[in-house]
């Protein structure tokens, strides 16, 4: 019975660490234009995609993820400048309609870049299980459960250290008193963006075992 509850933690915190990173996204575009980004997942998918095409390439696995997430980051920029920018000063559904557009868009331009087919990504450091307590943990969990750990530690500095993190909290916190006291409002949405999805490709790191589509 004990060893059968720690393997449902295990495998809460390992789902639950994939949900943070996609959910710390969608709240850094939330906060900064007050728009539920719906274009989120598939920045995670450009990202995964992005590894899979840059492995077949015969780049190492460790050179091919930060280029994905690059990848993702760029792409991010490239939607929030051609597609949000011209729309600042419409309202929030029309941004959150906006969103669902690209969502769309990039959907149908990944089928045709990658098809339809099933992909894969390989693991970290293999995928024999490990045995703890009668439970079984797969190594690329702890990468993702850490994984996921440092990038809230890393987002709480980026916050409270950075002014670009500073220019953020505040911009979330009252736009209008933002821009009087100076915070270039639109920088931080643009930087927003690029946040988020590389924040969000990230998820990629967890998708070692999954079928990526």
């Amino acid at each position: 019975m004990g060893s059968a509850w720690l393997q449902f933690i295990a495998s809460g915190l390992t789902a639950g660490a994939i949900y943070a990173l996609v959910a710390l996204g969608f709240s850094i575009i939330y906060n900064a234009s007050g728009a539920i980004n719906f274009a989120q997942g598939e920045f995670v998918m450009i990202g995964g995609m992005s590894a899979v095409t840059l492995l077949a390439l015969g780049l190492p696995l460790l050179v091919a993820l930060p280029l994905a997430v690059l990848a993702s980051v760029a792409v991010a920029l490239i939607i929030e400048k051609l597609a949000i920018e011209p729309a600042r000063h419409a309202g929030t559904v029309t941004l959150i309609i906006i969103t669902i557009g690209v969502a769309l868009f990039l959907r149908g331009l990944a089928q045709l870049l990658w098809g339809k087919g099933v992909h894969r990504l390989p693991s970290f450091s293999g995928e024999q299980p490990i045995e703890w307590l009668g439970a079984t943990l797969l190594p690329q969990s702890l990468w993702v459960m850490g994984g996921a750990a440092l990038a809230v530690v890393a987002l709480s500095a980026f916050y409270g250290r950075t002014l670009l993190g500073k220019a953020m909290r505040a911009t979330s916190c009252n736009r209008i008193a933002a821009q009087l006291v100076g915070i270039n409002t639109r920088g931080v949405l643009f930087a927003s963006f690029g946040l988020a999805a590389g924040l969000g490709a990230l998820v990629l790191f967890a998708a070692y075992n999954e079928d990526l589509k």
